[in-house]
Order: structure tokens, then sequence, then C-alpha cells
């Protein structure tokens, strides 16, 4: 099993407020380290939108609270898939109470949330046993879907392939540069696959 994530992001203090929730689009994408805060996928590989998700929904399902659209330190840049999962749920339905340790959410720029998974080998997101809540965040915004592990197969290959044209750019070796430029176009290949299994993924 591996890490989650490696980094878990942080809302900058004092930022100045905007008329419109939207308009901190890039900020939160610098401080969620551009990637989702639910699911970590990073959005540099441009296949899927990225969107701001609100940790405590503007229309949670039974209760209202009056927390402003607006206010930065309640928003979560998400994927649309984990925007479109989370929704309007907050089961606690207590603006002040995020989850009871069975059901609910956790901030994901908490350290809390990093605790709560992990990664197998194929990149799937796997929850912590002894957590229910780690299983309801799993189930209710569908971090078992396929895409999650694809994604997180995807950034790696194409970490391996960077780093492979870094060498080839640098190495005066032949015998090595021939075994680099074989590893560099199985590496391709392999991304490639990878790349039309999101497509399909993704249909």
């Amino acid at each position: 099993m591996q890490s989650f994530r490696d980094i878990t992001p942080i809302r900058r203090p004092n930022r100045r407020e905007c008329k419109h929730y939207y308009s901190y689009l890039s900020t939160l994408r610098e401080d969620f380290n551009y990637r989702c805060g639910y699911c970590n996928d990073h959005d540099g590989l441009r296949i899927r939108s990225f969107t701001i998700d609100h940790f405590v929904p503007q229309n949670p399902e039974g209760f209202a609270h009056n927390i402003k659209p607006n206010y930065y330190y309640n928003l979560v840049y998400a994927c649309r898939y984990c925007n479109a999962e989370k929704r309007n749920k907050w089961p606690t339905k207590d603006v002040n109470v995020s989850h009871d340790g069975t059901i609910g959410f956790i901030d994901p720029t908490e350290e809390d949330y990093t605790k709560l998974f992990r990664r197998s080998k194929s990149g799937k997101i796997i929850p912590s046993e002894d957590s229910n809540l780690a299983k309801y965040i799993r189930k209710e915004l569908k971090l078992w879907l396929p895409i999650h592990a694809l994604m997180w197969k995807l950034e790696r290959m194409n970490n391996l392939i960077d780093q492979i044209e870094n060498e080839l750019r640098t190495t005066n070796d032949q015998v090595l540069k021939a075994q680099l430029e074989q590893l560099y176009f199985l590496y391709l290949k392999k991304y490639r696959n990878i790349q039309k299994s999101v497509f399909i993924e993704n249909e």
C-alpha cells in the first residue's frame, strides 16, 4: 500500500473576498496543488475539467445555513466526478458538525483526511480498515471508480517518461542511451493504452 497523497492542501490566509466564488478558481487551484481535494487526481493531464465544490453545500439536504457562497474557506478545488457525487450531501444536518465519526465528510485541507485513505499498488483508493467514516466518504464520493486509479497510473507513467527524456538529453553513454530509448517507447505505449482506457471510462 502507498500513501494517498504527499501534500495536504492549505488554503492561503487572508484571501481577499471576491464577489463570486468562481473568481477563486485559480487561487484554489494553486492552494490545492493542482489536484482534486477529494480524490487527489492531478488536473495537469487535461483529461477532464475541474471545478469548485462548496464543502458545506450551498443547499444542503434537510437544513439551511448562512455561509456565503463566496466564503473562500468553505471552497474545495474538485474534479467534476467528486463534485457531482458530493452535491448537497451533509448528513449531520448541522453546519458546525461535518461528521459524527461514521457518516459525513472531512475538509480535505485537514491532515485527518489524508490519514483516511491509502493507494493500492494499482492505484485504487482504499479506505482505512478501522474507519467507517473513510468507508462512507469512499462510497458517497465513489472514490472506487476506475477513473481514479487510471488517472493515478497515467500521472506516474507520465513522470517516468519525463525522467527518461531528461536522461536522454544529458547522457553521452550510447549503450545507456539505447536502453533508455527502448524503455521510452515501452512506457509511451503503456501511457497511450492507459489514456485510451481513461477516455473509454469517461464516455
